[in-house]
């Protein structure tokens, strides 16, 4: 699986930017995740923080080092921001030393990955970061697909949580901070238009009571 994963985002890299997140859909979710982020992280203090899965560097902003499986996707964050430490690498086997990283983040990666990969990217983020660095990451909600009887056909978006199942995951050496939500309305069925003046209601949803209903919930996570 990890080598289709590859070559699909590999093939992708060059239109990814463009072709999902530069329109009104890609515009409303990096809003939301980069809410969340800009709670926890200052972009002006990027230093000793790591972007797992940086794909065309998104988030680099928040980092000063980034890894990805994909040899196109390093390529495209490497143009973007050359002064920044950027290399081909899985996240099962990071290649840093202990508690070498002050914070780290990982969006669009654990969608994909079945729940063995899961709990060792886990464990290598914790390994990786200092005591009290933030661990920051996405996954899809399985009660949002439980509600609507989702279900994905492959790995592409194949793996979803809820709270109580990562909990279970947790080992002791984690502290979950909190959570939010993203896309809890569905902003595909609205017309572009509308999205801006949705987006204020929608991320109040996504912090609210309801939030573990969103389409993705975004884990905040703390070493102890």
């Amino acid at each position: 699986m990890k080598e289709e994963i590859k070559n699909y985002y590999n093939a992708l890299a060059k239109e990814y930017d463009a072709d999902r997140f530069s329109n009104s859909y890609g515009k409303y979710i990096h809003y939301q995740e980069n809410a969340v982020l800009a709670r926890y992280l200052d972009k002006n203090v990027t230093a000793g923080n790591l972007d797992i899965a940086c794909g065309t560097g998104r988030f680099l902003n928040y980092a000063d080092a980034g890894i990805d499986f994909s040899e196109e996707m390093v390529e495209v964050s490497r143009r973007k921001y050359p002064a920044k430490n950027i290399s081909v690498e899985d996240a099962e086997s990071l290649p840093f030393e202990s508690a070498s990283f002050n914070n780290a983040i990982s969006f669009h990666l654990f969608m994909h990955l079945d729940e063995n990969s899961f709990v060792k990217i886990l464990g290598e983020a914790n390994r990786v970061l200092k005591k009290g660095g933030y661990f920051i990451f996405d996954i899809p909600s399985e009660k949002r697909r439980q509600l609507t009887s989702y279900q994905s056909s492959n790995w592409h978006g194949g793996n979803q949580l809820t709270v109580k199942s990562l909990k279970k995951l947790l080992h002791s050496d984690w502290e979950l901070v909190s959570f939010y939500g993203t896309v809890f309305v569905p902003i595909h069925r609205f017309p572009s238009k509308l999205r801006t003046s949705i987006i204020r209601f929608d991320s109040f949803l996504c912090k609210s009571f309801l939030r573990e209903y969103s389409s993705h919930l975004i884990f905040v996570l703390r070493k102890k």
